[in-house]
């Protein structure tokens, strides 16, 4: 496992430690955030603070340029707020995206500041070198230019007070007409940014990478696709004087302090122009009610930048379930949020924080996307929190006050399981199984409970606390089954003083399996059980290479070849019948142009993997013979290098290897070696 890393920075906000796909952590720290990004190998160059495991890298956050971050001048008071203006800009909050929206296919990372912007930065030349390379923000801002509204509206219409990245979006299959997949979408999915502002208006954003214009900072598009803002609603079991003054103020102060997007539910292809239509249930705090939104987006054909592309209709549904519901009515919603769903989705459930413990909300499938309004079906359970030492004391049951500061999720592949890791920040750690969370067993201690009270036991006699001290947990973040956990150590008995250099915040890793990944293997890349991306790789290749069904064969002898390969390709390894029936036809324009005796391939056109023998001497000296290799009995398979270039190997020294080069759906280039 790998070893604790300690930082000499103190944690800034609550979830403060995010893991990318890549590997790389974000911790925020004040107005910087660290970079801990994995070593390759042993002989790697080291930044000045690198661990045997991890480069450090410093970014300063709070600084922005007056085009990033313009002027304004003071509002009225309902408008703006000193307090975002003035403060130093620390980091509030940081989360990476899914992977394919940075450089080479990598994460990007968002975060928000103290000032209310939200930026997206990503690593640009050297490893340690992080540049801002967007700011959500300036979408809201050409938003609201557009409509007629008063300024102070506009003005809080462009702050941000949370964020959340929604679960790759991917199409059920490609779009109708296309034989090649369009731009990276089809494979890492179309990434989604939801943001609540000011004036708590729900937003579904878009962001796709773009060639940078002279005179422009921005290297991202980022486009608005969805608003739905949220009303003021009464406070659920308000002490206040209905009506009165105080409870109009505090229901039009009402903030969104935590967002949380659940998996998408994907349905089949509804029309040739449409690849189908996407549910996803959104989950928000706005005060301290639970507000339920369902996000309906259509997947559409469409292009930009002269590029192959999804359009993205989308919409806002809010249920009211919530607010109504009499399950909710007496419980202080504090947040954060985390959707629970094993990998066929057929289960579903949101952990929600409470004043003291958290409630956990099981959504039917039919519920979740929309199909069923019958919102009673959903099953309400709440979860204490109490004080070690006394759980099991059944006369007086010591409730735990601290909040809950950190929620992290994993799906365990092998076991089909989602199981749930939370901390707060009196340092209490608890670890459970969505099923057992269904059936109400107990929660149980997380493995890496233990290792926290060593650290803290450690700081005690180091310092002579006698026992007086406390662990508070900061954040919680998963990578691969393993958990990273962000904390820091203090005194219980006393005023605690401390200066900048006296920052110390750890992050320990631990894993719930018995037997965790090795340290060597954690990073390694992994090839993913299923073989569907690779058949649908294989198959748009396949589909692009053959001659479409007003299309000729092309007389030289290469454009031959490579058109025979790829027919033998579909008959020893494709079972898709339009794609065999293509074959087939191609065959018989191969047939004349050539006059090759292609008989039995025709013959082997039936939907069988079935492989082709080698021609004898008199067939590759007759006529068409040039299309023709020496051994054929072979199988091949296609993978993707990057979203322009489709690999061909072969597997046999007779027959040809073969790479594509593809430039806006334009075979440009084709090598044979």
């Amino acid at each position: 496992m790998l070893d604790p890393v300690e930082l000499s920075v103190f944690p800034s906000c609550t979830d403060a430690i995010s893991w990318s796909s890549d590997g790389e952590l974000a911790v925020a720290a004040g107005d910087y955030f660290q970079i801990l990004t994995p070593k390759s190998g042993k002989h790697e160059g080291t930044t000045p603070n690198a661990t045997r495991d991890w480069q450090i890298t410093r970014v300063k956050a709070n600084l922005f340029t007056h085009p990033e971050w313009p002027t304004f001048l003071a509002q009225d008071r309902n408008d703006f707020s000193i307090a975002a203006e003035q403060s130093n800009s620390t980091v509030v909050g940081l989360a990476w995206s899914p992977p394919g929206l940075g450089k080479f296919r990598r994460s990007v990372l968002a975060v928000l500041t103290s000032n209310l912007l939200l930026s997206l930065w990503e690593a640009v030349g050297p490893q340690k070198q992080w540049t801002r390379i967007a700011i959500v923000n300036h979408a809201l801002r050409s938003q609201s230019e557009d409509s007629e509204q008063a300024e102070g509206i506009s003005f809080r219409k462009d702050k941000i007070r949370s964020f959340n990245w929604c679960e790759p979006l991917k199409a059920s299959t490609l779009p109708a007409g296309s034989s090649f997949l369009p731009a990276y979408e089809s494979r890492w999915g179309i990434p989604l940014l939801t943001v609540v502002n000011e004036l708590n208006e729900v937003i579904l954003i878009r962001p796709r990478r773009s060639e940078l214009s002279e005179g422009s900072f921005c290297s991202h598009q980022l486009h608005v696709l969805a608003v739905h803002p949220l009303e003021s609603q009464e406070l659920n079991n308000s002490h206040l004087c209905s009506g009165s003054l105080l409870e109009n103020a505090f229901r039009e102060k009402q903030r969104v302090s935590s967002v949380s997007c659940g998996p998408w539910l994907v349905s089949p292809l509804a029309s040739p122009k449409n690849s189908g239509c996407a549910v996803a249930m959104l989950a928000l705090v706005c005060g301290t009610q639970l507000r339920l939104l369902n996000i309906q987006v259509s997947i559409g054909n469409s292009s930009v930048d002269e590029l192959p592309s999804y359009a993205l209709p989308a919409a806002f549904k809010e249920h009211h379930w919530s607010l109504s519901s009499e399950k909710l009515a007496f419980h202080n919603i504090t947040g954060p949020l985390q959707w629970l769903h094993d990998q066929s989705c057929t289960q579903l459930s949101l952990v929600v924080g409470i004043m003291a413990g958290f409630i956990t909300i099981s959504v039917p499938p039919n519920t979740y996307n929309g199909h069923d309004a019958n919102f009673d079906a959903l099953a309400v359970r709440e979860w204490p929190i109490y004080n070690p030492g006394t759980e099991e004391n059944t006369r007086y049951n010591e409730r735990h006050w601290e909040p809950i500061s950190a929620m992290a999720s994993y799906v365990d592949e092998q076991n089909d399981t989602c199981n749930l890791c939370l901390g707060t920040l009196g340092g209490i750690g608890l670890t459970t199984e969505m099923r057992q969370l269904q059936n109400g067993d107990q929660l149980q201690r997380p493995r890496w409970k233990h290792i926290i009270d060593d650290c803290q036991e450690q700081f005690d006699l180091d310092l002579d606390l006698g026992g007086n001290s406390i662990s508070r947990i900061w954040g919680l973040s998963s990578y691969r089954n393993v958990t990273a956990i962000l904390f820091t150590r203090h005194p219980t008995d006393m005023l605690e003083y401390r200066v900048a250099s006296d920052d110390k915040s750890t992050i320990v890793f631990s894993s719930e399996l018995e037997h965790g990944p090795a340290t060597s293997f954690l990073f390694a890349p992994q090839i993913s059980n299923g073989e569907s991306l690779v058949h649908v790789q294989r198959e748009s290749a396949l589909n692009f290479v053959l001659p479409g069904d007003d299309g000729d064969v092309e007389p030289d002898k290469e454009s031959q070849q490579l058109v025979y390969v790829a027919i033998c390709c579909t008959i020893t390894g494709s079972k898709n019948k339009s794609l065999l029936t293509h074959a087939r036809k191609s065959l018989e324009r191969l047939a004349i142009v050539t006059g090759a005796d292609l008989s039995e391939e025709m013959r082997k056109c039936n939907g069988e993997s079935t492989a082709i023998a080698a021609r004898s001497a008199d067939q590759l000296s007759g006529p068409g013979g040039q299309i023709f290799e020496r051994r054929l009995s072979v199988r091949m398979v296609i993978f993707s290098l990057d979203a322009d270039c489709l690999f061909l190997p072969s597997k046999n020294p007779g027959y040809p290897s073969i790479v594509l080069c593809v430039k806006q759906n334009t075979l440009t280039k084709t090598l044979w070696f």
